[in-house]
């Protein structure tokens, strides 16, 4: 009789590369670069002038404005201490948005809203949310691109 084999399969999941194309939207973003970032616990999403504010059921909202100058209004999931680049803990607001990508994938993404001008793309995934996704470090852009990009 045959061993049977100890091999584990893999997991049906789509494989994506260090920098892919992503859409929110129900944010009205569509197709920017985002950047894979298996060292990083959670996931960021550009957001500039962040403005806390109380719905009237009491509920935590922000205001916020995001990639290509949109103005958006999310409800605050939770606000946390997180650590920047340099290790230093700055407070975040977090969010949950649908991502999609090239595939026709979409997950519900928990994102920190930070300020990202400086940094190339303005969504940073990082490994919390991976849990979608097989990554293949060593390449770009596997889904393809976006047309009209």
């Amino acid at each position: 009789m045959a061993a049977k084999s100890k091999k584990k399969k893999r997991p049906d999941k789509p494989l994506i590369g260090r920098h892919e194309w992503f859409s929110i939207p129900e944010l009205g973003i569509n197709w920017f670069r985002g950047k894979i970032d298996t060292g990083a616990r959670s996931s960021s999403l550009h957001a500039t002038d962040i403005e806390p504010f109380e719905k009237e059921d009491g509920t935590t909202w922000v205001r916020f404005t995001t990639v290509d100058d949109l103005k958006c209004e999310e409800p605050v999931i939770f606000t946390k201490a997180v650590k920047n680049s340099s290790g230093i803990p700055v407070q975040r607001y977090f969010i949950e948005v649908e991502v999609e990508t090239l595939d026709d994938e979409a997950q519900l993404v928990l994102v920190s809203l930070h300020n990202r001008t400086n940094m190339r793309c303005p969504l940073l995934m990082g490994r919390r949310e991976l849990r979608f996704y097989l990554v293949d470090c060593s390449r770009n852009h596997i889904l393809g691109k976006p047309v009209n990009s």
